[in-house]
């Protein structure tokens, strides 16, 4: 009788449950681990859907708080059993996210070690998710996306937490080629935008002046998470300039911040196509650590009325905006995959690479050199 391998990883993720068009980029992170690591998942389901439900499970989470009973998200545990692993991981898109845990808190207990990450979370929400965050207490290891929290998350849990930015499927995004595909599109927008900057691109659209691609419908979810990243990772590839504003140049959303900035996917997903950034950026030590190059964002106001005066000033200098494609590919094709992500979670608890992950950031280096300019070096 053949034993059946044990995963090294065991991953539990919301994909089974929702699809929202926040989580297409964490879904995606989570298939390059499957792709460089033995991996098995730990997939919660749907609940029953009804209005009746929904009461039921608010009534027992407001019941359930002075009791300590950990707040719960609307899903019914996985059907499959634990299983042993060396690492129990998982993602969450903001601390409302941890109310998976409980669903899972077997397979969690059945791993050596267990890492989450968080994406979102503001030192301003701290007061209102320590319920959330308790739940992480006996984790060996918490991740967050801002790192002004880190030391408040490690105080309330007792856990190490640690600073880790996003990061972007490079194989997809990135150009295989300098020369294709060609950049048709003048300006691409999507998610967050300012009316002040959006409108002129509008009225130059409308005027045959430019192509300017936008979202134009308000919604929540997407139909496949896969399809809308190679979707947008191909007009971003087709895309000369892109509109990507920081977060707190949005109206109202220094409410929720307090302030604080984060990398965004934006800024990874519109860099490693090799688009072109106009916008804002935070002005913080870690966008110069991970964007470090001449030109990562050419500043534009918010909003920014004289937008298409800008964009005709950057067209008369390619050499600039050539040099500044190259070294946004080149970077995120050496530092910036899900896969470098990885790599820095397995040496954060100590867990040997797979011989996988070496072999995808070899390939990874290997198409880098196909975007080095021997005329800027």
């Amino acid at each position: 009788m053949v034993e059946e391998q044990r995963p090294r990883v065991v991953i539990a993720s919301r994909r089974g449950v929702e699809q929202r068009v926040w989580q297409a980029a964490q879904f995606e992170f989570e298939d390059v681990i499957a792709e460089v690591d033995e991996v098995a998942w730990c997939l919660p389901r749907p609940l029953a859907a009804g209005p009746a439900v929904r009461l039921g499970r608010g009534v027992l989470n407001r019941a359930g708080r002075p009791l300590g009973r950990s707040r719960r998200g609307p899903m019914r545990p996985p059907a499959d059993p634990a299983v042993a692993a060396d690492l129990f991981f998982t993602l969450f898109a903001d601390a409302n996210g941890i109310g998976m845990l409980p669903h899972v808190a077997e397979q969690a207990r059945a791993a050596e070690q267990r890492v989450a990450w968080i994406v979102e979370l503001w030192t301003r929400q701290l007061p209102h998710v320590v319920d959330y965050l308790r739940q992480l207490r006996g984790f060996d290891r918490i991740i967050v996306s801002n790192r002004q929290v880190a030391a408040a998350v490690e105080d309330i849990t007792g856990v190490p937490c640690s600073y880790l930015p996003m990061a972007v499927d490079a194989g997809l995004y990135a150009p295989h080629r300098p020369d294709l595909p060609a950049r048709q599109v003048d300006v691409a927008s999507w998610g967050r935008r300012l009316q002040g900057t959006h409108a002129p691109l509008v009225q130059a659209l409308a005027d045959g002046r430019i192509y300017y691609h936008y979202d134009t419908v308000d919604g929540a979810n997407v139909k496949d998470y896969v399809e809308h990243r190679l979707a947008q990772a191909s007009l971003l590839q087709r895309s000369r300039y892109s509109v990507v504003y920081r977060i707190n140049d949005e109206p109202g959303r220094i409410e929720r911040t307090g302030g604080e900035e984060s990398l965004t996917n934006r800024y990874f997903e519109a860099l490693a196509a090799g688009t072109i950034m106009l916008g804002s950026a935070p002005d913080s030590e870690e966008w110069d650590e991970a964007f470090p190059w001449p030109d990562a964002i050419v500043p534009v106001r918010a909003p920014a009325p004289d937008i298409l005066d800008v964009i005709e000033e950057l067209d008369r200098d390619p050499v600039r905006m050539d040099r500044a494609r190259r070294a946004a590919i080149s970077t995120f094709l050496h530092r910036h995959d899900w896969a470098h992500r990885w790599r820095d979670v397995l040496a954060l608890v100590g867990v040997e690479e797979h011989p996988r992950l070496g072999q995808r950031l070899d390939r990874l280096r290997e198409r880098a050199g196909t975007w080095d300019d021997p005329r800027h070096p």
